[in-house]
C-alpha cells in the first residue's frame, strides 16, 4: 500500500474516525454476519481503523488483532480496545503477525491496493487462516482515481486471485452503500486445505 494513502489517513485520523463511526458495525456488516464463525473465535480485522468493528467482535466475546498501519489509528485502538491486541501491520505483507486466525476481516480496505499487491495480500491472508477458517473481504465499486490511492475493483478478479491462493468463494453479496456513486460487494472466501 502507498505511503501517501497513509498519510491521508494519518492526516485524517479524527475526522475520519467520526465517519466511520456513524455506521453500525451490525449493518456495515450485515451482508456476511451469517457467514461468521461463531464466538469466541480469534479475528483479525485488517486495517482496522477506528475500531469499529474490532469493538464489535470483542463484545461478542471474540479475541481480536487489530491490524492498522497508521500510528494515530492505533493510538484510537489501543483507547477502545483495551484487552485486544494492537499491531502496527497492512497489507499486502501483514508483517508481524502470526495466525492462526478463525476470521480475517477486510473491510474497505482492498480498494487501496494496487492490483499486482493483491495476490500477495490473498496469499498471506491464506496463510493466516486457522483450518476451517474464512476471509471477509469488501470490495469497494465506484470511481477510482484519488491520485492512485483508490484502484477500481472487479469482483470476479478478486475471485479468480482467491482461488490462485488456495481459497474458495463460499459467499458472493451486497454491502452496505452508504455513498452516492459507490457500492460494495462482500465475498467470503474459506481455504482449500
Amino acid at each position: 500500500m502507498r505511503g501517501d494513502v497513509l498519510g491521508v489517513y494519518a492526516a485524517n485520523a479524527a475526522k475520519l474516525q467520526a465517519k466511520f463511526d456513524r455506521l453500525s458495525a451490525e449493518d456495515v456488516l450485515g451482508g456476511v454476519i451469517d457467514h461468521l464463525p461463531p464466538a469466541p473465535a480469534r479475528v483479525l480485522d485488517i486495517g482496522a481503523g477506528s475500531g469499529r468493528d474490532a469493538a464489535w467482535f470483542a463484545a461478542r466475546g471474540d479475541r481480536v488483532t487489530a491490524a492498522e498501519p497508521v500510528a494515530e489509528f492505533r493510538e484510537i485502538l489501543a483507547a477502545r480496545l483495551p484487552g485486544a491486541e494492537v499491531v502496527d501491520a497492512g497489507l499486502p505483507g501483514l508483517d508481524g503477525l502470526v495466525g492462526p486466525y478463525d476470521l480475517i476481516l477486510a473491510n474497505a480496505v482492498w480498494h487501496h491496493l494496487a492490483p499486482g499487491e493483491r495476490a500477495a495480500g490473498l496469499a498471506r491472508m491464506a496463510d493466516l487462516l486457522a483450518p476451517g477458517g474464512s476471509i471477509a473481504l469488501a470490495l469497494r465499486h465506484g470511481p477510482a482515481g484519488h491520485d492512485g490511492m483508490v484502484h477500481a475493483m472487479d469482483a470476479d478478479d478478486e475471485i479468480a486471485r482467491a482461488g490462485e491462493a488456495g481459497l474458495r468463494l463460499c459467499h458472493r453479496g451486497p454491502g452496505m452503500a452508504e455513498e452516492a456513486g459507490i457500492s460494495w460487494t462482500w465475498l467470503v472466501l474459506e481455504s482449500d486445505q
